[in-house]
């Protein structure tokens, strides 16, 4: 097993709303879409599979928007200790054209819904991991990081050789 679990995630704002995974267990919470990478796929490939799995929806990965790390040795007491350490990278991501969000076909155990929250409710609702705030601050700066991928860079010119 890995020593830190990468999740990919997508950040999907539309109309001052946010696209949220609604899960009913033991009570209502919700999640941003996303799940674990998969052996042999780019974060961005994980984030547009991991938004199609919970949304059955296609999504263009834009900017790296927020990170978060889950470290069960040193979290709050919201979660299990049992969980893995975890570092969520959340990416902005645009729906593709004709792409409407939906609950999928093969939904994840306890996923009931996949629903728009305006903003400004966010803090009416139970939101896991409960960055509410750090959300709500992107979406104000739009301060994000691009994702720089090896395979994109110029090769390296090597000294002496053609």
């Amino acid at each position: 097993m890995a020593h830190v679990r990468i999740r990919c995630t997508g950040l999907i704002v539309e109309n001052d709303a946010v696209l949220l995974i609604e899960y009913d267990d033991n009570g209502i919470h919700y999640n941003l879409p996303g799940g674990g990478l998969e052996p042999g796929e780019t974060i961005a490939e994980g984030v547009a599979r991991e938004v199609w799995e919970e949304t059955a929806a296609e999504v263009d990965v834009g900017p790296l928007a927020l990170i978060y790390e889950f470290t069960p040795h040193k979290q709050s007491g919201d979660y299990g200790i049992d969980e893995q350490h975890s570092l969520h990278l959340i990416f902005e991501c645009a729906l593709k054209e004709n792409a409407v969000p939906r609950l999928p076909d093969r939904p994840d155990p306890n996923q009931s819904a996949v629903k728009w929250i305006p903003v400004a409710e966010l803090d009416e609702i139970l939101l896991i991991p409960n960055m509410k705030d750090q959300i709500k601050q992107y979406l104000e700066n739009r301060t994000s990081m691009p994702l720089i991928e090896d395979y994109r860079l110029e090769r390296l010119a090597v000294a002496g050789k053609e």
